[in-house]
């Protein structure tokens, strides 16, 4: 891949909230600027530019991908936009940053990796926790040996009542979302936590998915989604991860990621180091730099992009990633563990 010897000129597509941070991630890294905005509501994008001295204004991605100053484009829009956009974007010569999930399905993500591979572009996903400033460092203690032979792993992003909508209700529309609470923020927790154990290949699924808090949508939105998803996960090393996720669920709302290894332990939240000194069990409090996650993983693209580096969170990853949540998807219809299809991936 060439590298970029000049300033990385951006467009941001979506200018909702995740847009917007990676506006300020572009923004805040000198070796980027922004030089588009795409949104359908035209005065917004208008109020956007002229706030933040950005000269080209879309209501059309098509219309500003003509635009061949722009070199590189962060896709943040509902997620049945992801891979058609992203891909009109890589065909059109651009790097895309999509924002998460990838995509619906693990064939659209093949059909987005296919199309960075065919037009020699970088195509890197938003999977924002892996910048946070704790997972950084877990990583590196994870890398050093520090935790010996990661093989557990537990993590859970549980909502005790917080059912998104969306404009015209497409979170909670199946068709649209690709899924519900597994896909939106289900996500984040399992992907930070592989990632975490080296990103080992997925072999089987074992996953439930419920229904049960369609009463508090709207009765004129469809909802044909899960608001509640448990799962397992083995994978080809031997590692096994749980997973948990809600949007509802008559429990207390939770956020943690757990990981086992043979010569230590660590959680996030608490940032905690299990251990054992002179055959005692110690806990140690882990410090780590306090880093705007949005902004990190923007500069780590842009980096990839100068340097011709492939991202951590790559396209190669959002199929594995996908082909997860489609296994859980798929196990929870058929009452019973699923294999899923090896395909090669990029380990971070």
């Amino acid at each position: 891949m060439r590298h970029q010897t000049t300033k990385v000129r951006a467009a941001v597509v979506g200018l909702g909230w995740p847009g917007m941070q990676h506006l300020k991630g572009y923004t805040a890294d000198p070796r980027s600027e922004v030089i588009a905005v795409c949104d359908l509501d035209k005065t917004h994008a208008k109020a956007v530019a002229a706030q933040h001295n950005i000269p080209n204004t879309y209501t059309n991605h098509l219309e500003m991908l003509e635009n061949r100053a722009i070199d590189a484009v962060s896709v943040c829009l509902p997620n049945f936009l992801h891979a058609p956009i992203s891909i009109d974007a890589l065909n059109a010569g651009k790097h895309v940053l999509c924002e998460k999930p990838p995509a619906r399905s693990a064939e659209e993500a093949k059909a987005m990796a296919d199309a960075a591979a065919e037009n020699g572009k970088t195509l890197m996903y938003a999977l924002v926790q892996r910048f946070d400033g704790s997972s950084q460092k877990l990583k590196q203690l994870v890398k050093a040996g520090e935790l010996g032979d990661v093989y557990f792993g537990k993590a859970a992003y549980v909502r005790r009542r917080g059912i998104p909508i969306g404009k015209e209700g497409w979170f909670v529309d199946r068709e649209r979302s690709g899924g519900g609470a597994l896909i939106d923020i289900g996500v984040h927790a399992l992907d930070c936590i592989w990632w975490l154990m080296n990103s080992p290949r997925p072999v089987e699924v074992m996953g439930t998915s419920y229904a049960h808090f369609g009463h508090l949508v709207p009765d004129n939105v469809k909802y044909d989604v899960d608001d509640g998803t448990f799962a397992q996960i083995l994978f080809e090393n031997g590692a096994t991860i749980i997973l948990e996720t809600t949007w509802a669920l008559n429990l207390p709302g939770d956020n943690y990621i757990k990981i086992a290894g043979t010569k230590a332990g660590a959680t996030l939240n608490p940032f905690t180091l299990y251990t054992e000194e002179n055959g005692k069990e110690v806990d140690k409090p882990l410090d780590a730099p306090s880093i705007n996650g949005f902004d990190e993983e923007v500069k780590h693209f842009v980096g990839c992009i100068v340097d011709g580096k492939v991202p951590i969170s790559s396209a190669e990853q959002g199929i594995m990633l996908m082909q997860m949540l489609d296994g859980i998807y798929e196990s929870s219809e058929k009452g019973q563990s699923v294999s899923i299809a090896n395909l090669n991936t990029t380990k971070g």
